[in-house]
């Protein structure tokens, strides 16, 4: 459609310029890891809010700031489809950040007897979608 006239879905050629009509492509959606970016940015965002442990060191505070807003950003490209080899490198950070930081506080957890969840396992997770899918990606 190349002069922007309105032409019905089953016409092949555009009633008004008469160019040939191609259909069109549908755009990959990325529900999944949409929904993994959300959830750890926003499990993150949270303990940075209001984990002791998380805000006692900035070993802590700037993965956990770096990979939840990262992992915003992932999540919101990958839901609308926006996909590329930038967004694989930003959606990857997002995850090694994550998980290591999340992993390393679930170790300290484990240490001091505390009650600190695998929350590392929803990045582990997502690294493997991530690793799954970066074909369509």
């Amino acid at each position: 459609m190349k002069c922007g006239f309105e032409n019905s879905a089953d016409v092949k050629f555009c009633g008004n310029c008469g160019s040939k009509l191609g259909t069109l492509a549908a755009v990959p959606k990325f529900e999944g890891l949409a929904i993994l970016h959300f959830t750890g940015s926003i499990y993150l965002l949270i303990s940075l809010i209001f984990n002791a442990l998380v805000q006692a060191s900035m070993i802590f505070i700037i993965p956990y700031l770096s990979s939840g807003l990262l992992g915003l950003y992932a999540g919101y490209e990958f839901y609308i489809g926006k996909v590329g080899k930038w967004l694989k490198v930003i959606s990857a950070l997002a995850i090694a950040l994550g998980l290591a930081s999340t992993f390393m506080l679930f170790l300290l957890g484990l240490e001091i007897r505390g009650v600190v969840g695998p929350a590392w396992a929803i990045f582990l997770i997502n690294a493997w979608i991530l690793w799954n899918e970066r074909a369509r990606i």
